[in-house]
Order: structure tokens, then C-alpha cells, then sequence
């Protein structure tokens, strides 16, 4: 009987084999996505706590106000459940790249296997001051490579040598480091505040005298499951978090009395050292001064001496003047006589000269009247001889004629031609001719005129000899006198150039001595001025060093007890943005796959309710053998069981080793864990399975106990066939009598099996309600953020004051901060971590925030509850939408606070909406009726007018040169980090989608099998009856395409409850995400489960080839 039992099992499961698979699949596809995904949480929080156990990572993170001592760190060591300490230092630094600023932490380097040990993943650890280790991502990302060196600057107007003792260093490896497992980083105050990545040098080179913080280590077993088990961890912790607040609180007086004892010292000393500076510089000043009178008691002997000195030349250049002058005078008068003389005897040479010239012409006139007589003697002559010659050429014979021709011809030749007049009247008286000559008498009057003129001639001229003989020894003594004359110049000239000599070298003595006293006063002038300016600049340097020291003064008085921060685990930003991240992970899949698993059970339950139904012959067949209620009921069992777990044990496979690591591979762009790990999770796996597992098991007994009520008889025929009712659609007439044959069977088969109708459209609605909330939760949490940093933040920074600041203060700074021209505006604030204490007496941490201008933060924060504008006021709080929520408080309530160690009691006059953090805002007026405090301000909110990235960092390295400003954070990078969180997050959605559309697949694939299985007898007479195939196929298709497009229109409203359960499921504590879907995603689930049912349509086709008429139609009998 076994036998038969068994074989008739598996010819069954070989009969029902696609219901069989249909069966493991579905199961297989809600085990996988159910375990996978729910493993997903847990598998990252071990990845990273494997990685943070192997390298040592800090429990707590001790910092302080005003640095950590080797005491402080030794105290620490002491406390219960502290395995180890070590102090470190870190600073923030710059380094220029491609013309860029780039922020880097400085930090040192642990000993291997130390706290917070680096893991290296190139290159080697530094060995020498100038070598550094740097971040993976940091190399890569900015193209260095190991042998680059870098320099670092402090990024303001501070010396990075004040702090390192190298500013160049090289880069000799890369690595991991458990401190800063994400990329988003702390802020800075240097440079443009946001940092790119950490570099570890030796500790030697830092040249701080006092730890930056101090980092603790508590037992391995305390921290080894710090995420996977969160709350477990910080209960185990938390005694030593008190203990460290309480130490820091005595070490505090401790550290406060060394640097106020330190500071007292160091003033006394500078104190000291100043009235030494002072002394010695009263001292020198004096002997300087000393010098200096000394200097000008020569100067005025000098002066004195001076003076002396040029009387007597002037005295002595005066008498020389004098006596040239007389002399000049002489030579003068002398020279005047003389040159009188001379004109006389010129004068008298000119009278002579004169005289002579009237003589010459006299003489000259005589002559010519000589020469004219002559001239006249000859022409007569010459005119007896040509009458002579006429006479005798008329008579040549004439011998007296010719006697007397001759005669008078060699007269005149000889005596007459060319001869002066005295040798012709000479020659005339002798020779007895004169006679002959006419006029002779007139000729003899000239002769004795002429005789007498040149007599007269000849005396004066013995006259003029005897004049000139006197003139000439007048002219001797003259020449006699300009010789002595020119003697007496030459004396004269002599004597001037002496004095002149003597004048020029008694002026050059004088000009040197002047000189000399010149160059001596100016020398004294000066040393006088470089004395006065040495005396200035001392004073300035004593002024500067007793301003420098009332400034150190007022600081001290400024100082006040430092403040230990006992930082955790949760407040390092990569450890706590990843646990938040695996935290959503973790409440996605508390939800979604539990709806995907139990739509996929619902399924595999329909399908074996179904399988036993259509078996009921077979079950009365088995009881009529005599088969037990048992063994049927066993049959039925042992087949779903081995579906569901062959499907189980599928489903765990691929959902273990599929889900996890695809999610977690989503979020290594974001966190740097080194090895994903993904162990069995038998937890999550037993309990997937038992559910698959008793949904489909329990409803195989619970159909075939059904069943098994009736007897062998009656199952052994068909049910009966429900009698036919008129549907609702057959009352509606006008409608009803329109329709075509096929379309009324149609809608009769649609309402008529209602089981059928209900099923198929359950189905179809929650597998198009899960893709509708895949895009919702898409949508709510995409959209909350844009919404956050786009429509509620309305500032473009926010940066934070090193210490907080009055009224007094914040005007000076905001003029500083305004003075830069892309500034718009500016509103201060008081930023304050705070606490919320709920009702079930745990507390709610968020922000305290106090504008200094409560009417102007709305041009920051948009506080607003659906569209309608809220104003802070001076009676109460406004607090954000999901704080609200958290600690059950509405609008008139009141809520505790715990803000610097003080519990308030606040009214709640306002909610606004907000989704990222929770804030409370609270005017100063408000704050001061609380607190009884004014408002200190710690923080101020910005508005830029250029918000370009160069413009945001120029701001930021601006800012860092400003006295008490801290780190600015930028909007924009702040947005830019929250997206990438949401991206990571974004993809795990959409493989929940696609997740949703394989189970909307299965499903429809399962429920159409179904139907065409119960439905073969009737499809074998619609086929009987001359249908063909594509007829037939049509009259299925045409009943599951309007089932399709009911369930998905049912999906709709599934998919809005679905995802209002999902994504409030689905939030942490300080993200609300938005509940609203866009309706684009309900048409992309509707078209995306039609196309689904299209493509289930199509497989199905081949199965209307396979339907036997003959067997199906005799299978009832």
C-alpha cells in the first residue's frame, strides 16, 4: 500500500508538474526576497563590525576645549572597563592641486594592531618625519601617486610650522582607516571647509605639547556587535560614557589650574622680560641721549670757532680789497694821464699828418702847375716845329730854315721832351729860348710862384719835423709811462690773485669747517632722528608687549573651564551615517518583503486549495480503497510540502547570497568596508521557511479535510455545477442586450466564480500595490530631501562661532562678515544640542535653535504646515513635523527640554513641517523666560548672491581669516551628501521593484494556470464545438486582461495603504519621508502588471494545443 501511496505521489508531481514548479517558485521567490533582503541589515552591520573589531576601533573619542594632558590620559587609563588609551593629534590643513584648495586631516599614525589601527592597502607605513600615509579614495580620486610630495599650509593666516615641524612630506602609502569608513567628512574651519580626506604622519612631527583628543578602547566583547546589536552595546557602555563625563568635570579644574598657573607664569615672565626690555632700552636710550648733547656741545664750539675764524678773513680780505682797490685807483689816474698823453700826441700826430697832407697838396698842386707849364712849354714847341716843318717841306732847300728846324727839333728833344718844368725853364733862361716861347712873361710869374710855394713848402715842412721830434719824446716818456704802468697792473693783478687766492682757500677752510659742521649736525640730526625712531619703535614694542599682555590678561579672564566632549561611536560621522543606513535597510525589509512574502504564500496557499478541489475524485477513490483520512491527507501534504520546501531551500539560497550583497554594493560608493560579509542566517531562514512552509501545508490538510468530510459516493462524482443567477450586469438592460455572445460568457465566468474573481484579483492588487510602493517609497524618500533642501532650507550656509558671542560682539563680526561683497545677508543664531523627554521615559535628541531676529527666519527656514506661513512668537516653541510624532505632543502641549544641563518646560504654538533632523525654535525672548539667560549667539545662517563652488570656497577661505569664526558648511555640499546616502538607497528601491514585478509575474503566471487547469473540461467542449485555438485562447485572455485591469485598479488604493505602511515602517528617527506618490507611478505599475499578463498570456498559448476533448470531457466520469 505504501508503495501505491508513494508511486501515486510522484505521478502526480509528474502529472501537476508545472503547478508543482509553479508552487517552488513562488515559494522560492517570497523565500528569497523575504530572507534576502531582511538579511541585508544585519550582514552590513556585521561586514563593518568585523572590520572595526579587526582594527581595533575607538569606543569613546575624548576631546577637550583646551587639550588633553599625559595626566588626563593616565587618569583615563584608570577608569573601569578602559582596556587601553592612547592620545593622539590631528589638525586640518591644505594642499594645493590643479590650482585648488584642498582641506586634508592631519592625524597621527597608530601602532599596528593599536586603536584605530590603519589598514594599508599600498605602498608601506611612514618611517621618517617627512613621509605620510593618505587615503585610498583621496589618491585616486586627485590623480596622486606613491613618491608625490605634498605641502601643506594652515589654509589662513596662521604658519602650519607653528604646528608641524615639516610642511612637505611624501607619499609612501595608501589605506583604509576605521575612523573614517564614509565619504562624507566633518567640517572644517580652514580652507573651504570641506574636507577630502586624511593623511597619518609620525607622531614626533606634530609639535603640540598637549593631546588634541584621547581615544579609548573597552573590551573586545563589549563593542564586538556595536551595529548588529546597537542598543545592547551603548547600555554597555554607558556607565563608562558617565564615568568619563564625571572625570572630565574634576580633570577639567585640573587642566584649568595648569593653563590659568601656566598663563600667570608666562605673563610674569613676558611681564618681567618687558620692564628688563624697558631698562635696558631707558638705559642705552640715555647714554644715547648723552652722546647726542655731548654731540651738540662740539657742534656749538664749532659754530663759535666758525665765527671767529671768518671775521678775521673777512677783516683780512677786506684791508687786501682795500689796498687793491687804492691801487686799482693809481693805476687808473695814471692810466687816465697816460692815455690824455696819448691822445695829445695822437691829436698831434693827426695835426702833423694833417699838415703834411695840406703841404703834399700844396706840393702836389705846384707840381702840377709845373707839369702843366711843361706841358704848355712843349706844345708850343711842338707848334713852331710843325710850322717849321710845314715851311720847310714847302721850302726844303731853306737852310736857315732847316738850321732853325734842327736846332729847335734837338732842343726839344733833348732839353724839352719829357723833362720837368725847372729843367725846361732852366734850359729856356740859358739857352736863351724863353723869348721864343709865348706868354713867357706869365711863364716866368709861375716860375717865381712855384718857387715860392715850394719855399713856403719846405719851411713849414721843418716845422712839422721839429713838431714830430717833440711829439715822438712825448710818445717815448708815454711808453715809458704804460711800462710802468703795465708794471704797476702786473703788482696789481698779483696782489688781486693773491687775495683771491687767499679769499678762495680761506672760503674753502671756511666751507669745510661749515661742511664739517654740517655733516656733524646732520650726522647728530640723524642719530637724533634714529634715536627718536629706535625710541618709537621701542615704545611701540613695550606699548605692543603691555597691549599683548592685557590682551593675554582679559583672554585669561575669558578663559573658562574647559569642557571635556565624551564622543562615542554613534558621533564619528562614518559610523553613524552607516548604521542609519543599515537601520533603513532594516526597516525597508520589516515591511516590504513581509507583504511580498505573504502575497506569495497567499498565492501557493490558493494554488493547493485549488490542486486538492480538483482532486476530489482522486481523494474519493482513496477513501473508497480504504485508504485512512491519514494517509489521503499525508498524500496531499507530503506534496506541498516538498514544493514549498524545494522552494524554501531555493529561495534561501539565491536570497542569501543574491539580496545582501547586491543592497550592500550599492553603498560602496559611500563607505569604505573593505569585505562584505554574508553569513547563513539560520534565524532568518527557519523562519522564512516554517511560514512558506505551514502556509502551504496547512492549506493542502485544511482542503482534503474538507473534502473528506463528504463520503466515497459523493466524491467520487464532480461538484455540481452552481445554478446559473443573473449577474449584475444583466440587470442593467439597456447595457446587457448591446453585448456580443462572447462578451456576456465573459462577464458571466468573471462574477459568476467568485473565488476565482477574488483570488486572481487579490493577487494581481498586491503585486501592483507593491510596485506602487517600491516608486512610492522611491518618491518619499528622494522627494523628502529635495524637499528639505530645497524648498524648506532657504539659507545657503551656516557657519559656527569657536565660542559664543553677546550683542557686543556680533556686530563687530557681522561687519567683517558683510564687508564681503557676495554676502546678501546674515542672521544669527544660538545652536544648541538638546534633549526631548517623551512619555515613555526615554528622550528624543534635536536642535535647539534661537534666531537672533525672530521675524527674518523665514528668509532662512521656511516654516511652514501645508502651505500655511508660520512666525516664531515670544509665548511659545515651533517644533518639526516628526519630533511631534515621536514624543505624541500636538499644537498647545508641552514638552521638557534638557539643554545645558537645565530641564525647561516649553509650549508647542507651532509644528512645521521638516524631514531631515529634528529642530526647535525658540525666540530670545522666549529662551530668556525659560532660562533666565540671554541669548548667547553660536552660529550664524547665510545667504549668498553668487553660489557657484569657487565662489563658495573663496567665501570659506575668507572666513577663516575672521577671529572667532569657525567652520561654514554650504548648502549645497550638504545636499550633495545626502544624495548620495539617498542613491545608495535609491537602488536598493529599485531592486524592490523589479523584485515586484518577477512576484507580479509569478503570480499571474500561477493564478492563469490555475484557471485554464480547473476550466479544461469546459475548454474542451468550447473546443469541441469548432472553437479554434485562437478563439479559445481569446475566450482566457479576454476574462484575465479584465481581471488584470480590476486587480490592478484594485492595486491602486493597496499600493497607497501599502506604502503609508511601508514608508512610516520604513523611517529612522531623524528622516520622515513623504507619503504622497506621483501618478505617474501608479500607471507605470498598472501598464508594467498588464504587460506581465500579456506575457503570461502568450506562454499559456501552447497549452491550448495540449487540451485533449475526449479525456477532458470523460474525466468526470
Amino acid at each position: 500500500m505504501k508503495k501505491t501511496f508513494f508511486k501515486n505521489l510522484f505521478r502526480d508531481i509528474k502529472k501537476t508538474l508545472s503547478r508543482f514548479l509553479s508552487i517552488v517558485v513562488i515559494i522560492a521567490v517570497g523565500v528569497a526576497f523575504y530572507a534576502g533582503v531582511r538579511a541585508t541589515s544585519p550582514d552590513m552591520k556585521t561586514s563593518a563590525d568585523v572590520y572595526l573589531n579587526d582594527t581595533n576601533f575607538m569606543d569613546f573619542k575624548l576631546i577637550s576645549t583646551l587639550g588633553l594632558t599625559k595626566g588626563d590620559l593616565d587618569e583615563v587609563k584608570k577608569q573601569k572597563g578602559v582596556i587601553d588609551a592612547e592620545g593622539a593629534y590631528s589638525i586640518d590643513a591644505v594642499i594645493e592641486k590643479d590650482n585648488h584648495e584642498l582641506v586634508l586631516n592631519i592625524n597621527t599614525l597608530p601602532k599596528e594592531n593599536s586603536i584605530n589601527s590603519i589598514l594599508l592597502t599600498s605602498g608601506r607605513r611612514p618611517t621618517s618625519a617627512n613621509e605620510t600615509i593618505v587615503e585610498e579614495n583621496f589618491l585616486k580620486e586627485y590623480k596622486f601617486k606613491l613618491g608625490d610630495k605634498i605641502k601643506f599650509a594652515s589654509g589662513n593666516d596662521t604658519n602650519i610650522e607653528d604646528n608641524l615641524k615639516n610642511a612637505e612630506f611624501e607619499i609612501v602609502g595608501t589605506a583604509k582607516s576605521p575612523m573614517y569608513i564614509s565619504g562624507q567628512r566633518q567640517l572644517s574651519s580652514v580652507g573651504n571647509g570641506s574636507v577630502k580626506g586624511f593623511v597619518y604622519i609620525l607622531p614626533e612631527v606634530f609639535k603640540s605639547e598637549v593631546f588634541t583628543e584621547i581615544y579609548v578602547k573597552a573590551d573586545k566583547e563589549v563593542g564586538k556587535n556595536s551595529l548588529l546589536d546597537n542598543d545592547k552595546y551603548k547600555a554597555d557602555v554607558a556607565d563608562m560614557d558617565k564615568n568619563f563625563k564625571e572625570l572630565g568635570v574634576e580633570r577639567s579644574k585640573v587642566r584649568y589650574a595648569e593653563v590659568m598657573n601656566s598663563a600667570e607664569d608666562k605673563l610674569k615672565e613676558a611681564e618681567d622680560k618687558l620692564n628688563s626690555s624697558k631698562k635696558e632700552a631707558a638705559d642705552k636710550f640715555a647714554d644715547a641721549h648723552k652722546k647726542l648733547d655731548d654731540g651738540r656741545n662740539k657742534l656749538e664750539q664749532g659754530k663759535v670757532e666758525l665765527n671767529k675764524n671768518q671775521d678775521i678773513y673777512n677783516k683780512k680780505i677786506a684791508d687786501g680789497q682795500k689796498q687793491l682797490s687804492d691801487g686799482k685807483k693809481a693805476i687808473s689816474t695814471g692810466e687816465a694821464k697816460l692815455n690824455a698823453s696819448a691822445a695829445d700826441i695822437e691829436n698831434g700826430k693827426n695835426a702833423i699828418a694833417s699838415g703834411r697832407k695840406q703841404l703834399d697838396e700844396g706840393e702836389a698842386k705846384i707840381v702840377a702847375g709845373k707839369n702843366q707849364a711843361a706841358a704848355s712849354i712843349a706844345s708850343s714847341l711842338e707848334a713852331q716845329l710843325a710850322t717849321l716843318k710845314t715851311s720847310l717841306d714847302k721850302d726844303p732847300n731853306n737852310v736857315a730854315l732847316l738850321a732853325q728846324y734842327n736846332g729847335l727839333n734837338q732842343a726839344y728833344n733833348t732839353q724839352v721832351k719829357g723833362k720837368d718844368f725847372d729843367s725846361i725853364y732852366n734850359f729856356l733862361i740859358t739857352s736863351g729860348m724863353l723869348s721864343q716861347i709865348p706868354n713867357s712873361q706869365a711863364l716866368t710869374g709861375s716860375k717865381t710862384q712855384f718857387d715860392a710855394g715850394m719855399k713856403e713848402i719846405s719851411s713849414k715842412r721843418n716845422e712839422i719835423s721839429a713838431k714830430e721830434r717833440t711829439l715822438l719824446a712825448g710818445e717815448q716818456q708815454l711808453i715809458a709811462g704804460r711800462k710802468e704802468l703795465e708794471a704797476n697792473k702786473i703788482k696789481i693783478s698779483k696782489a688781486e690773485a693773491d687775495l683771491e687766492k687767499g679769499k678762495t682757500e680761506g672760503i674753502t677752510k671756511i666751507n669745510d669747517a661749515k661742511k664739517k659742521l654740517e655733516d656733524g649736525e646732520k650726522e647728530l640730526n640723524d642719530n637724533a632722528a634714529k634715536l627718536k625712531e629706535e625710541e618709537d619703535k621701542a615704545n611701540t614694542k613695550i606699548k605692543e608687549g603691555e597691549e599683548e599682555i592685557q590682551k593675554n590678561r582679559d583672554k585669561l579672564k575669558d578663559i573658562k573651564n574647559p569642557e571635556w566632549y565624551v564622543l562615542g561611536r554613534s558621533q564619528n560621522v562614518g559610523y553613524e551615517n552607516y548604521r542609519q543606513d543599515s537601520d533603513r535597510i532594516d526597516n525597508i525589509g520589516k515591511a516590504f518583503p513581509l507583504i511580498f512574502f505573504l502575497v506569495a504564500a497567499l498565492v501557493s496557499l490558493t494554488t493547493m486549495t485549488r490542486m486538492v478541489q480538483e482532486n476530489r475524485i482522486e481523494i474519493g477513490t482513496f477513501k473508497a480503497l480504504g485508504y485512512s483520512r491519514a494517509s489521503i491527507v499525508a498524500h496531499y501534504l507530503i506534496y506541498s510540502l516538498s514544493a514549498s520546501l524545494m522552494g524554501s531551500i531555493i529561495g534561501i539560497s539565491f536570497g542569501f547570497r543574491l539580496f545582501p550583497p547586491l543592497i550592500m554594493k550599492a553603498y560602496t560608493s559611500l563607505y569604505a568596508i573593505p569585505k562584505a560579509i554574508a553569513p547563513f542566517n539560520f534565524k532568518l531562514a527557519i523562519e522564512a521557511c516554517l511560514v512558506a512552509i505551514l502556509f502551504t501545508t496547512i492549506a493542502a490538510v485544511a482542503a482534503t479535510l474538507g473534502e473528506l468530510r463528504e463520503v466515497p459516493a459523493s466524491l467520487l462524482r464532480p461538484k455540481p455545477t452552481k445554478s446559473g443567477k443573473k449577474i449584475l450586469l444583466e440587470r442593467i438592460a439597456f447595457f446587457w442586450k448591446r453585448l456580443s455572445f462572447t462578451r456576456k460568457v465573459t462577464a458571466r465566468n468573471i462574477f459568476r466564480y467568485k473565488q476565482r474573481f477574488f483570488m486572481t484579483v487579490i493577487g494581481i492588487s498586491a503585486c501592483t500595490g507593491l510596485m506602487i510602493t517600491g516608486y512610492g517609497l522611491k518618491d518619499g524618500i528622494i522627494g523628502a530631501v529635495e524637499k528639505q533642501f530645497n524648498e524648506i532650507y532657504i539659507y545657503d550656509m551656516q557657519t559656527s562661532l569657536t565660542q559664543n558671542i553677546d550683542n557686543s560682539e556680533k556686530q563687530s563680526i557681522e561687519n567683517k562678515v558683510m564687508s564681503n561683497s557676495n554676502i546678501k545677508s546674515i542672521l544669527f543664531t544660538y545652536s544648541k544640542n538638546a534633549t526631548v523627554n517623551k512619555t515613555d521615559a526615554s528622550k528624543e535628541d534635536a536642535y535647539l535653535v534661537v534666531p537672533d531676529k525672530p521675524s527674518e527666519l523665514n528668509n532662512y527656514v521656511k516654516l511652514s504646515m501645508k502651505e500655511k506661513k508660520l512666525e516664531l512668537k515670544d509665548d511659545g516653541v515651533i517644533i518639526t513635523e516628526k519630533l511631534s510624532k515621536l514624543v505624541n505632543k500636538k499644537v498647545g502641549d508641552t514638552i521638557e527640554i534638557s539643554v545645558n544641563d537645565k530641564v525647561i518646560k516649553a509650549k508647542i504654538s507651532d509644528i512645521t513641517e521638516h524631514y531631515v533632523q529634528h529642530y526647535i525654535y525658540m525666540s530670545p525672548k522666549y529662551y530668556r523666560n525659560l532660562t533666565g539667560e540671554d541669548t548667547k549667539y553660536s552660529s550664524f545662517y547665510g545667504r549668498v548672491k553668487d553660489k557657484s563652488q569657487e565662489s563658495q570656497n573663496k567665501i570659506a577661505e575668507s572666513f577663516s581669516n575672521i577671529d572667532k569664526l569657525g567652520a561654514t558648511s554650504f548648502k549645497s555640499n550638504t545636499h550633495l551628501d545626502f544624495n548620495k546616502s539617498m542613491d545608495s538607497i535609491n537602488s536598493v528601491v529599485l531592486l524592490l521593484i523589479a523584485s515586484a514585478g518577477v512576484l507580479a509575474f509569478v503570480v499571474i503566471y500561477n493564478l492563469t494556470n490555475i484557471n485554464i487547469n480547473e476550466r479544461r473540461r469546459e475548454l474542451a467542449t468550447i473546443k469541441l464545438l469548432g472553437f479554434y485555438n485562437p478563439e479559445l485562447a481569446a475566450y482566457i485572455y479576454r476574462e484575465n486582461m479584465i481581471l488584470t485591469i480590476i486587480g490592478s485598479l484594485v492595486g491602486i488604493g493597496v499600493g497607497i495603504f501599502i506604502n503609508s505602511f511601508v514608508v512610516s515602517t520604513a523611517e529612522t528617527n531623524v528622516i520622515m519621508f513623504l507619503r504622497t506618490i506621483k501618478p505617474v507611478y501608479f500607471l507605470y505599475s498598472i501598464l508594467l502588471t498588464i504587460l506581465f499578463s500579456v506575457i503570461v498570456n502568450l506562454a499559456m498559448y501552447k497549452r491550448f494545443d495540449k487540451i485533449d476533448m475526449i479525456e477532458s470531457l470523460k474525466n468526470a466520469e
